[in-house]
C-alpha cells in the first residue's frame, strides 16, 4: 500500500513508537507536499517522552517548511543532548535548513568527542555558508586515528562532501607528512580517489 500525506498524518497519532516513526521520515521525504502534515507535527514537539522522535519531527518541519520557526527551538535543544546520535541529528537538520543564525549554534560541536558530531556540525556550516573547511578538518582527523575503523569512516564523510573536499586537498597533503606509514596509505588513498573525482 502507497502511503499518503493523509494517511501518514494519522499514523503520527499511533501508539506505536515505530509507526510514529516512520511516519515523520515518509513525511520528510513528500517536501512541501506534506505541509497539511505540519499541525500533527507540531504535536509531537510537545512530547517530551520521545526525543528521538520529537527531534526527528522537528526535522520534517524543517524540509517541508524552512520558514517555519517551530522547530528551531527543538533542533538547539538537541545539540545539547547527552546522546552523539541526537547532537549529529540536530546538526544536520540545522545544516538543511541553511539558516545563518541557527547554524552558528553548531559551532561549540566541532570539538564534541564525537567524530559524527563534529563532522556532522562541519557539513551544516559546509551547506549553510559555504566554508567546508571545518568539515574537511574532521575528516582528517578521522583518518589521521589510529583505530583502521575510524579511518574508513573518514574517508567515507571525506568522498561524501565530493567537490567541496577537493578544493582543500592541502589538508590532506600536510597530514600525509607526519602520519605513521598505515595512516600515511589511508591519506594517500584518499587523496588519490579526489583527484580522480
Amino acid at each position: 500500500m502507497t502511503n499518503t500525506v493523509e494517511s501518514l498524518i494519522a499514523d503520527l497519532a499511533d501508539p506505536d513508537r515505530l509507526l510514529r516513526n516512520n511516519a515523520v521520515w515518509a513525511l520528510i521525504d513528500f517536501g512541501d507536499a506534506a505541509r497539511p502534515a505540519i499541525p500533527a507535527l507540531k504535536l509531537i514537539l510537545e512530547d517530551r517522552s520521545e526525543p528521538y522522535i520529537r527531534l526527528s519531527a522537528a526535522g520534517a518541519i524543517s524540509k517541508i517548511a524552512p520558514e517555519d520557526p517551530s522547530a528551531l527551538p527543538v533542533l538547539l535543544e538537541g545539540l545539547r543532548d547527552p546522546l552523539f546520535l541526537h547532537r549529529t541529528m540536530a546538526c544536520e537538520f540545522l545544516g538543511e535548513r541553511r539558516s545563518k543564525s541557527a547554524v552558528l549554534n553548531v559551532m561549540p560541536l566541532l570539538g564534541d568527542p564525537e567524530f559524527s558530531v563534529r563532522f556532522a556540525a562541519g557539513e551544516a556550516i559546509g551547506k549553510t555558508f559555504n566554508y567546508w573547511m571545518h568539515a574537511v578538518a574532521v575528516c582528517v582527523s578521522m583518518l589521521k586515528d589510529e583505530d583502521w575503523i575510524t579511518r574508513s569512516a573518514g574517508k567515507e564523510c571525506l568522498m561524501s562532501l565530493g567537490p567541496h573536499a577537493k578544493a582543500d586537498m592541502d589538508l590532506l597533503q600536510m597530514a600525509i607528512v607526519d602520519a605513521p606509514w598505515e595512516v600515511r596509505l589511508d591519506l594517500e588513498e584518499a587523496l588519490d580517489e579526489l583527484r580522480r573525482r
